[in-house]
């Protein structure tokens, strides 16, 4: 340690919480931007990028009506074209989005009694909130 630093301690499931929320931060990402290099250079694209641009500041029934003329509920069109570059960055960013959760769990291992409560409720809440449509 150097002069004037002060030594910080973790405990084991601080250290495990952050360790889980860096790896699967950067597992999100690659998923997400690999695939996104893929499809911005034009390549198996389920949107075409012209189209993208064309509608981009539409609602979201109305850009997905024009550009697939279809009529989307929830990420279901994300799984059943899962060949596609666009939709394959979705899943990184599915990752990116259940990271905190992930983190949550694994932390629980590690709690105290309390904590294990206080992050189980947490949990419930992460999920409750991710299932429930935003006013």
């Amino acid at each position: 340690m150097r002069k004037g630093e002060r030594e910080i301690h973790v405990d084991s499931m601080g250290l495990l919480f952050a360790r889980i929320m860096t790896i699967s931060t950067i597992i999100g990402v690659v998923l997400m931007v690999i695939p996104s290099i893929i499809y911005f250079i034009g390549q198996n694209q389920y949107v075409p990028l012209t189209e993208a641009y064309k509608y981009w500041d539409k609602p979201t029934v109305q850009f997905w009506s024009h550009v697939k003329g279809i009529h989307i509920h929830g990420y279901d069109w994300v799984f059943s074209n899962l060949q596609y570059s666009d939709c394959q960055s979705m899943i990184g960013v599915l990752l990116l989005m259940i990271t905190p959760l992930l983190s949550m769990f694994a932390a629980i291992l590690k709690a105290p009694k309390v904590f294990k409560l206080l992050l189980g409720l947490a949990a419930v809440e992460f999920i409750i909130s991710m299932m429930v449509k935003g006013a």
